[in-house]
């Protein structure tokens, strides 16, 4: 059975780097807003609906290629519904079921909000009182779906990857 594992968290909570150091021993799919933020030359943290839905459809199509026992993504499908919902969007149907019918690894390891580590940059425009909110929006659309969250210590990157595979 495949375990697709999930590193999430508010924007800014080490997320990426945990994903790029794991890497360089599991297959690990990467955050795609990044991109999807160049390609439609977006500069502001609120997202239009045709962003998160393009979001979505990457993460999907990352789902579907998993193809080893052990796969580990820098967030998940349910992430965007919680962008969806910071954005006041309305989700459609067939990404709820898709989302219910295509499921992660039961346990979902959520970063909380790091203000030590928490910077801006050139696809990163929320401030850290946002990041906070989608965490807390990302962590109620988790367990909306059944899944069990666990918290990641602050912790350097190598004790945080210990931390994870010592619970898988």
């Amino acid at each position: 059975m495949k375990k697709r594992i999930v590193i999430t968290g508010g924007p800014g909570s080490g997320k990426t780097s945990i994903i790029n150091e794991l890497a360089n021993n599991y297959k690990c799919f990467e955050e795609v807003s990044r991109s999807i933020i160049l390609d439609m030359k977006i500069n502001t943290s609120f997202k239009p609906f045709s962003f998160e839905e393009a979001v979505f459809n990457e993460r999907k199509k990352d789902f579907q290629k998993a193809n080893q026992i052990l796969q580990f993504y820098d967030r998940g499908m349910i992430d965007s519904l919680a962008y969806f919902n910071k954005n006041k969007l309305t989700i459609p149907k067939e990404i709820l079921n898709y989302c219910q019918e295509n499921r992660y690894f039961e346990t979902v390891f959520i970063l909380p909000p790091w203000e030590n580590i928490y910077t801006t940059d050139d696809q990163r425009f929320e401030t850290f009182e946002e990041a906070t909110e989608i965490y807390n929006l990302i962590s109620s659309a988790y367990k909306h779906f059944g899944y069990t969250l666990l918290k990641v210590p602050l912790l350097t990157i190598k004790e945080r990857i210990d931390f994870i595979i010592n619970e898988i």
